[in-house]
């Protein structure tokens, strides 16, 4: 059995005294690859004991400096000890925290209206450190709030389990605050004038955002939408040649419960340096939430119909044509039909795609008013599926653009790059083999943690409120690995 000990110093600036010795045992009877270094349990109880001995001298140093007033520079009186909890990465402390009086000079910002306080209970009102709060909220953010943890235990010398309950409550008080800090809708766009416009510099290169929907289970059992996108800036013009392109930014929330979807939208913008003046490009699939949200965004934006959704609607009239059709001569004439509407939009002629796309309609409905009995079931369909493109495209004529001279340009014209999103904001956390059921509110909170998480900014909504709050070099690695590229 090998033995060692950890002698633990403090340095105040004065002088260098050992405060605490740690003995330590270690039994190993021979090196082996389950025996070399320290276990997950020797390690955990390692820990425990250097926090313990650390945070009983910080205690006492704070206490120490919170008995002198700072009104009057005399010592406030003691009133008595009472015990406080307070967890931490490293396990639950239990402190006997000193309650002071208030000082008689009525001076005293401390005490304030109260005739006795405790330093350490204001010091620590949640009884939580921030770096457990930010490790919970990550968590919980990216996986269920029961393996998150789960992970926490398994990993953490926590003391006593992490109920998923701590979990999804924290993560919510963190959610909460964090938008209670952050600025009213101010009407979704901009204010600035023709005249401040033309001051602004030369913008950089369009800026691209693909936003589309989800649907969510809630208790009752019914599904509520999630409207989710991400935010791809432009190239900087005059950028040096070994620079990184700034990274895209993605954004989610309950359509039905945010007050403030657009302003949402702008601050993701500001904070990859577009200006007014830049051209952006909003795609989404044509929705009518969608619609409301992008409008009214800036002077230079526009509107754009995912060229994805228009064929993938497409290609079902052409799959429902060719079970409905009568003859084969009918059939090969419909898809004939169908093939020139494809080209119309490709080439962004709106009102010849409309005006082919209405009489499609017709002729389904013709179709369907001839057939009778078990063959009038497809042909049914076909029509009711060609009405609803042919209304599509109406509502949309605005956002079809000539998509062909887009791509030869090399411009986007898809949202794909966001059906990378919504599988990894929404689908992962909240559809795909996941049994849970939510409510509105809590599913709007865990949306804008998973967010801050995959955008690399969660750290900075924990340093906004613990402005000394850092993370380690290796675990700031790590939070940008989650981020999209």
């Amino acid at each position: 059995m090998m033995r060692f000990t950890i002698t633990l110093a403090r340095d105040d600036g004065v002088g260098t005294a050992v405060t605490h010795t740690l003995d330590i045992a270690v039994e190993r009877d021979s090196l082996a690859p389950e025996t070399f270094g320290l276990t997950l349990a020797e390690a955990k109880a390692i820990m425990t004991e250097l926090q313990e001995a650390i945070v009983a001298d910080q205690i006492a140093a704070h206490e120490q400096d919170a008995r002198c007033c700072p009104g009057c520079g005399s010592a406030r009186g003691m009133k008595g000890h009472r015990p406080l909890t307070c967890r931490t990465v490293f396990g639950t402390v239990h402190a006997e925290a000193v309650r002071l009086r208030r000082c008689a000079c009525g001076n005293d910002p401390a005490a304030a209206n109260r005739a006795s306080f405790s330093p350490l209970a204001d010091l620590l009102p949640e009884r939580t450190t921030p770096e457990l709060l930010y490790l919970e909220t990550r968590w919980g953010s990216l996986v269920s709030y029961g393996l998150a943890a789960r992970m926490l235990g398994d990993v953490l010398p926590l003391g006593k389990p992490v109920a998923p309950e701590r979990v999804r409550r924290h993560l919510q008080a963190v959610a909460s605050r964090d938008e209670a800090t952050r600025t009213t809708d101010a009407g979704g766009a901009w204010s600035v004038c023709q005249r401040e416009l033309d001051e602004l510099p030369m913008p950089d290169g369009p800026a691209y955002i693909g936003v589309d929907g989800g649907f969510v289970r809630d208790r009752a059992g019914s599904w509520f939408e999630v409207v989710a996108g991400k935010s791809v800036p432009g190239f900087r013009r005059d950028a040096p040649e070994d620079e990184e392109p700034r990274p895209a930014k993605c954004f989610a929330f309950v359509q039905a419960h945010d007050d403030r979807p657009r302003r949402r939208l702008l601050d993701v913008l500001a904070s990859q340096g577009y200006a007014p003046n830049q051209k952006l490009v909003l795609m989404s699939d044509g929705g009518e939430s969608v619609r409301r949200l992008v409008t009214q965004i800036g002077p230079e934006a526009e509107h754009v119909l995912d060229w994805f959704h228009v064929t993938m609607r497409l290609t079902v009239l052409v799959q429902m044509t060719k079970g409905a059709g009568p003859d084969p001569g009918w059939t090969e004439r419909r898809l004939a039909e169908l093939q020139r509407l494809k080209w119309l939009l490709w080439h962004g002629h709106t009102r010849h795609a409309v005006e082919a796309a209405e009489g499609f309609a017709e002729d389904a409905w013709c179709l369907a008013e001839e057939a009778t009995g078990e063959a009038k079931v497809k042909p049914n369909r076909l029509r009711v599926a060609a009405e609803e493109f042919a209304t599509y495209l109406r509502r949309n004529a605005d956002q079809i653009v000539d998509y062909g001279e887009r791509h030869r340009a090399g411009e986007r014209i898809s949202t794909g790059f966001v059906e990378s999103a919504i599988n990894q904001i929404v689908a992962k956390r909240f559809s795909k083999r996941q049994s849970m059921r939510w409510t509105q509110p809590g599913a709007h909170l865990v949306l804008q943690t998973r967010t801050r998480v995959l955008n690399g900014e969660l750290e900075e909504v924990f340093r906004r409120r613990w402005p000394g709050f850092q993370l380690s070099p290796q675990a700031e690695a790590e939070a940008e690995n989650c981020s999209f590229a």
